[in-house]
């Protein structure tokens, strides 16, 4: 129940059918069934789908932040690889597969099929494969044949990761018949309501994702059947913002919580921001480039505006030495003004840490930056420089979860043909992956039923906001120019010697919200290099694989532990 409600959705039919999913349930220790407990037999087939929706993204949300962490994206506390997560953390995302969404497939598709409801099966099985592929992403061989049997097998062994990845296509394959056929619709389908067309797109998009994750194992006819996908991108994959695969959450603030969890934990009283940003992933924004990136006034809310006038109880590490391990352009402890282009109207202010900082909690909580607008449904930064804790402002929680967005699909193609030397298509896709990144961000309020979160706050507000707006299509213009300007001898598309490398950045700077394809890229790609190193050591140990749930292996006879994170999945060579 705290799980299901933590997650829980905008619309109150979605809430409705969290309780009945909940409201009563037999224990270990009670001989007979309850008669108030939903039943494969009693129950509507809705509410099993509903059931594996929710719980697709309880998935997704626990891994995402250890895929960003792990690619500088968010801060990760440390210090050393080794003690950065234990072997509990893949818990959540094991119980959401095995013992939610795997057990309910088994429990909807035959009664689906019995009734001829094929995009009801249809949804089951893109959302199945969907769990298996990132169950390999992130552990490696996996129990899938034998799983989810219930008392009939209570020890499963695990199969390969190539082949979970095998019977993953193929529930794809068969996920895109049933959309093929007509039927009865979902009464309630909380991702893209009833639309065959756009889980179509979904389906082929995760094929296409699963095909190029394994490009580098030289499967099969993985190429021709990425290039086929390729080619009819614009009928066949999420392309355009209007068929992105993404979960919206509300504002109610009461039980159940309807909003992002990561609103909560940011701007919940009575605690402060609860998290640190990565000082060196907001560097990406604001002094990396000659141009201004105006993502960062959607991803990032400061509280403060000068990390210098703090002193050394709430900013530690302002008066300790630089490490010797980091480079002479690297962040260390906070981003100054000597940091980012004088000529900005953000010049200081962002406030986190860097990579492996496990120091004490100092009283920053009501200083630090915090999460913004986009994706998780927080303030805009109009550099009004306000602590945001009990603050119902900005999107008040209606953010979202960005499982695949139309920006992924152009950078992965991007990839693609740039792995194949195909160096003009490569910039192509990467320009539009870029335009797809920046339209998503600053239309993100106004597509979530909130135009006015988006504000300039007092005498100025108006004319600030007039600016903004009118500063927008200009601002992104002049990023494209610097980064891939077609015919632009200066910009980083044609200095650069290290183009994959470019591509893969800025992919990753537009995944904000989504650990899963970062962490995945990163590994598949070893893009991009020279990340910051860990704060307190040199060691590159970089996490591969997770280690499997302690509960697991101590419950399961057939599954020992890994010796340790370094453990490669089959497509990571």
């Amino acid at each position: 129940m705290n799980k299901l409600t933590k997650y829980c959705f905008q619309a109150f039919a979605a809430l409705a059918i969290v309780f009945s999913l909940n409201s009563c349930e037999t224990t270990e220790l009670e001989i007979l069934e309850s008669p108030n407990a939903l039943t494969p037999e009693s129950s509507d087939l809705d509410y099993y789908l509903n059931a594996m929706q929710l719980d697709m993204v309880s998935f997704f949300n626990s891994v995402t932040d250890q895929g960003q962490e792990l690619t500088r994206m968010l801060h990760m506390f440390g210090p050393f690889y080794e003690n950065a997560y234990t072997t509990t953390n893949m818990n959540g995302m094991w119980n959401d597969a095995y013992s939610d969404i795997f057990t309910d497939y088994n429990n909807l598709v035959p009664k689906a099929l019995e009734k001829g409801w094929e995009t009801h099966v249809g949804i089951a099985k893109v959302i199945k494969a969907y769990t298996m592929i990132t169950l390999v992403d992130f552990i490696g061989d996996v129990p899938y044949t034998e799983a989810a049997q219930g008392v009939e097998n209570l020890n499963p062994s695990t199969d390969s990761g190539a082949d979970v990845y095998n019977a993953a296509l193929a529930l794809i394959n068969e996920a895109r018949d049933h959309f093929a056929v007509e039927s009865q619709s979902p009464s309630n389908d909380l991702i893209y309501g009833g639309d065959r067309a756009k889980w179509t797109r979904f389906t082929n998009t995760l094929e296409f994702k699963l095909r190029l994750q394994r490009r580098n194992a030289a499967e099969g006819d993985d190429a021709a059947r990425i290039n086929a996908l390729i080619a009819s991108a614009g009928d066949d994959l999420i392309v355009a913002k209007a068929h992105d695969f993404q979960v919206n959450y509300g504002t109610l603030n009461a039980n159940p919580d309807s909003r992002h969890p990561r609103f909560v934990s940011n701007y919940d009283l009575p605690a402060d921001v609860a998290d640190y940003m990565s000082n060196t992933y907001m560097n990406e924004f604001v002094g990396k480039k000659n141009v201004a990136d105006i993502r960062a006034a959607y991803y990032f809310y400061r509280q403060d505006d000068d990390v210098t006038d703090n002193d050394d109880n709430e900013i530690p590490c302002g008066n300790e030495r630089r490490p010797s391990h980091y480079g002479p352009d690297e962040i260390f402890c906070y981003i100054g003004y000597n940091d980012i282009d004088p000529g900005s109207s953000s010049s200081a202010g962002y406030w986190g840490r860097d990579h492996g900082d496990n120091d004490g909690i100092p009283p920053d909580g009501g200083l630090r930056t915090a999460y913004g607008i986009y994706p998780f449904g927080g303030r805009f930064d109009d550099g009004a420089a306000i602590a945001v804790a009990g603050r119902e402002e900005g999107l008040r929680g209606a953010g979202m979860s960005p499982v695949m967005l139309s920006a992924y699909t152009h950078f992965m193609i991007a990839e693609w043909h740039m792995a194949n030397g195909n160096e003009a298509d490569a910039r192509a896709f990467l320009q539009s992956g870029i335009e797809q990144s920046f339209e998503k961000v600053t239309t993100f309020a106004a597509d979530q039923g909130n135009a006015g979160a988006i504000n300039f706050r007092g005498a100025t507000g108006a004319a600030q906001l007039s600016t903004w707006n009118d500063g927008i299509a200009s601002s992104i213009s002049a990023y494209v120019e610097e980064v891939c300007g077609s015919g632009n001898a200066a910009s980083l598309w044609a200095t650069s010697s290290d183009k994959m490398g470019l591509i893969i950045n800025e992919y990753r700077l537009a995944l904000f919200g989504n650990g899963v394809e970062a962490y995945n890229t990163f590994r598949r790609t070893d893009k991009p290099e020279g990340l910051q190193p860990l704060l307190k050591s040199s060691n590159n140990d970089f996490i591969t694989s997770f280690f499997y749930p302690r509960t697991e292996v101590d419950n399961n006879n057939n599954i020992s532990q890994k010796a340790d994170h370094t453990q490669r999945v089959f497509w990571d060579n």
